[in-house]
């Protein structure tokens, strides 16, 4: 295997990669790529086309079947093969916790309300409704203050 690194600031960024066959080092090679050029956007998959997906498209990021799933402004869901605790060091402080399967995105709250066993949800713009766990409401509140 060879490799070449060409450092000419006036030429545009470009990877590329000529391999054999597709592989897992593939893959991860062009996620890497991918999701380092802009930190505004983490790897998802469509199926199972990778795309990019903005964090400001992402309305809450739950987990449904074992699966980490984002769920946009489009109503689109998107796969993210990452654990959910590594999601909450590479997304942006306007991401809170809100339970132990789920992230919500600040912006797309419209309220928050209380249940009948006094517990908390949470509604966002899209419809979406979820609880929020008391732990999380706790610091969220801190964070509102």
């Amino acid at each position: 295997m060879k490799f070449k690194l060409f450092i000419e600031p006036s030429k545009a960024e470009i990877v590329e990669a000529y391999v054999h066959q597709k592989s897992d080092f593939s893959t991860q090679l062009k996620e890497f790529v991918l999701s380092n050029g802009d930190s505004n956007t983490i790897v998802a998959y469509d199926d199972k086309d990778l795309t990019m997906v903005s964090f400001s498209d992402i309305v809450m990021i739950t987990i449904v079947e074992n699966k980490v799933l984002a769920i946009c402004t489009n109503d689109k869901q998107y796969h993210i093969r990452k654990r959910l605790y590594q999601l909450t060091d590479l997304l942006p402080s306007n991401f809170w916790k809100i339970n132990k399967s789920a992230i919500a995105n600040r912006h797309y709250i419209v309220h928050f309300e209380e249940t009948k066993n006094s517990g908390v949800n949470i509604i966002m713009k899209n419809g979406l409704t979820d609880y929020v766990s008391r732990r999380c409401f706790a610091k969220i509140r801190k964070e509102l203050n």
